[in-house]
């Protein structure tokens, strides 16, 4: 029998719902503006091409669920250790993207990456967008993927989250900094708003996200 959990108390509960709700407007947005790019596509969409789509919409949904599940009794000015909860992410996409004709693995290494918990979405929806473009495109001819999730401090106090794919690259020519479809443009969006640093390296044998996290919203672990 599941143990009785006392009531939450007010600000709880206004805290808990105002997440939920700024949740649910970033989901519209980016449901929107999915909306608006598939309405400026020149050519009309494959079962295939529209089966990732709707793939893509639905993990964003799952990751903000899993996200609101892990911070329901997280303080909005607490901590989160990453790790464990970007590991959690990631094998929930594993889960919708593997499969029997295309496995996927992930090799997770590093140290705790310890981070304010106000910051937790829009990181995590950073590497959710990294880790699904990763699943879907490294090899569009159904070899196995295999993915390495890297977490590190820098001297400076920074952390760098690094995701690497052994995948084909990204197309020849290809402007990270313009181009790209919605989950690049989603990457670019909050990694502006965070204040974060993102390159990102490419080539026949694969491609790289680098994610650097500035100190200012990083929690100090060595005070903990």
């Amino acid at each position: 029998m599941d143990p009785v959990l006392p009531p939450s108390p007010p600000d709880a509960v206004a805290e808990a719902n105002h997440r939920v709700a700024n949740s649910l407007s970033l989901l519209g947005g980016l449901v929107r503006m999915q909306a608006r790019a598939a309405g400026k596509a020149a050519t009309s969409f494959t079962n295939a091409e529209i089966r990732l789509m709707l793939d893509g919409i639905a993990a964003r949904i799952a990751t903000v669920g899993q996200l609101h599940r892990m911070l329901a009794h997280t303080p909005h000015e607490g901590t989160v250790v990453l790790n464990a909860h970007l590991r959690d992410i990631a094998n929930a996409l594993v889960g919708s993207f593997s499969s029997e004709q295309q496995p996927i693995h992930i090799e997770h290494s590093g140290i705790d990456c310890v981070v304010l918990t106000r910051h937790v979405q829009p990181l995590t929806l950073i590497l959710c967008e990294i880790l699904t473009n990763a699943m879907k495109y490294a090899h569009p001819t159904g070899v196995p993927v295999r993915i390495a999730l890297l977490c590190e401090s820098r001297s400076d106090g920074a952390l760098q989250l690094t995701v690497s794919d052994d995948g084909v690259g990204l197309p020849e020519g290809f402007d990270t900094a313009r181009d790209g479809g919605l989950g690049f443009q989603i990457i670019r969006m909050l990694t502006a708003e965070l204040g974060a640093n993102l390159d990102i390296f490419s080539d026949c044998l694969g491609t790289t996200f680098r994610l650097t996290v500035p100190q200012a919203l990083v929690a100090n672990i060595r005070s903990a």
